[in-house]
């Protein structure tokens, strides 16, 4: 007995009847394959700017905190650097540029209570180290009468001003006090930038 009934013969060819396709539906799908090639390129356009814009976002933002941390630190190091110029400053000009204005400061707020208060005696007190000096702007004719007198609790740069319903006081060393203060800590900052960036 054979087999041959149970196999396929693929010897002799036989014609496979495909269906015919109209111009018409020809046309639709190759219409239909170019949407969709079309679509496909837009899609893998759009992912490679995507992917473009996502490393220049991220190539600027590391550009600009390597700026900022140099920018700071090169503050910092400028800031260091002037450090000993600051220092300088309030410890030797400054207390000569308050004691040359303190007269100037002395006469506005004179001028000033006189004017809000009529011609009624003023009193300065101040430590006897500025006495002489306050003393010294006495002279001059205020249009009111102006006394002085020394107080030994305060302190040079302290001058009080009484007359009979306010008093106002004037604080050199104070001010002087917190602009020292002011350098002092704008160079610790420094230091602490150039120490932890």
């Amino acid at each position: 007995m054979s087999i041959a009934h149970l196999l396929e013969d693929f010897g002799s060819p036989q014609a496979v009847a495909t269906p015919a396709l109209s111009d018409v539906d020809l046309e639709g799908l190759k219409l239909e394959a170019f949407e969709n090639g079309y679509k496909a390129g837009w899609e893998d356009a759009l992912k490679t700017r995507d992917g473009e814009q996502a490393q220049i976002s991220g190539d600027f933002a590391r550009n600009l905190q390597d700026l900022s941390f140099t920018y700071h630190e090169a503050q910092a190091q400028v800031m260091q650097a002037m450090g000993s110029l600051l220092q300088d400053i309030v410890d030797k000009v400054l207390p000569e540029v308050v004691r040359d204005t303190m007269g100037t400061r002395l006469v506005e707020q004179l001028t000033e209570m006189a004017r809000d208060h009529g011609s009624q005696t003023i009193e300065i007190v101040t430590s006897p180290a500025d006495q002489a000096a306050v003393e010294a702007l006495l002279d001059q004719d205020f249009g009111f009468p102006v006394t002085a007198q020394a107080d030994d609790t305060l302190g040079e740069g302290q001058v009080f001003l009484r007359m009979a319903q306010e008093e106002r006081q004037i604080d050199m060393e104070s001010m002087m006090s917190g602009i020292r203060q002011a350098v002092a800590g704008l160079m610790e900052e420094s230091e602490r930038t150039l120490k932890h960036g």
